[in-house]
């Protein structure tokens, strides 16, 4: 059982699920069956992503110290096993996606699983940017949400919260490449810090930093938010990305962790002012 914990990676798919929760209460307020479906195709997506990704890598995770402990560097799950694993995972979201009756969803859904699996994984060995890549489809989840609770993914609000998750995703997969850049240097993946240096990376992180929180600073004034209340209380989101900014070069965990709690209480808030709230 612990393996498969490791194998879905739990942690990061329960924040998918969140942010597509969040999404589904953008569009659809009155929390019903769909906002259950919508969180459950985004989390078994997830799950099942992260296993072929698991599959896809497994040689690369068993030279890296941060995964060579996962389940099937060590032996506990065959490749074939995790393979079949993914792929049912994969389909069983598809299902939930399919029950909500959303095409655009669907589309949405199959673009996740291509980009991040066929697109990012491969390319994390070519260039160092594949991080703006991998960001593209770790921003679709609220989008995904969104449409299955009957929502037209092209509306402004639903974009401006995905153009805000995206500016977020960029610096989150950078400053784990660069707090592990020995480890992913080992694996043959490219970093910015060994393709640049640590100050041009540093550099990266940061104005991608100042562009998610300058986002965030935007939303407020949106009218994303239904309440002024919560349109203040937004400034929640913003401190740990002050946080972040200011004390980046010191403590990298820390500051990766304080990035990770701004977008999880935007998500919180999100769902407070249209469910709470309004």
């Amino acid at each position: 059982m612990r393996s498969i914990k490791h194998l879905v990676r739990l942690r990061l798919s329960s924040m998918v699920g969140l942010s597509a929760f969040a999404g589904a209460c953008l569009s659809f307020r009155h929390i019903g069956v769909t906002h259950l479906l919508a969180v459950c195709a985004a989390c078994f997506l997830s799950f099942g992503c992260s296993a072929l990704n698991q599959y896809q890598e497994r040689e690369m995770d068993a030279m890296m110290t941060r995964t060579m402990k996962r389940p099937l560097p060590r032996g506990f799950i065959m490749p074939k096993e995790a393979l079949m694993f993914s792929v049912v995972l994969i389909l069983i979201g598809f299902c939930f996606i399919a029950i909500s009756g959303s095409v655009a969803a669907l589309v949405i859904g199959l673009l996740v699983v291509l980009g991040y699996n066929f697109i990012y994984t491969p390319f994390k060995r070519i260039s160092p940017f594949s991080v703006m890549l991998g960001a593209l489809t770790g921003a679709m989840p609220p989008m995904l949400g969104y449409s299955m609770a009957g929502g037209n993914p092209f509306d402004r609000e639903i974009l401006l919260v995905t153009a805000v998750l995206y500016l977020w995703q960029t610096p989150h997969f950078a400053v784990l490449a660069d707090i592990y850049a020995d480890d992913y240097r080992r694996a043959g993946f490219k970093t910015l810090t060994f393709s640049y240096g640590a100050d041009k990376s540093r550099l990266f992180v940061l104005v991608w930093a100042v562009g998610y929180l300058t986002a965030l600073l935007f939303i407020s004034f949106s009218e994303v938010y239904n309440s002024r209340f919560t349109a203040v209380l937004n400034i929640a989101a913003v401190i740990p990305v002050v946080f972040f900014i200011f004390g980046y070069a010191k403590k990298p965990m820390l500051r990766f962790n304080s990035l990770n709690l701004s977008a999880v209480l935007f998500f919180l808030l999100l769902i407070g002012d249209r469910v709470l709230i309004h």
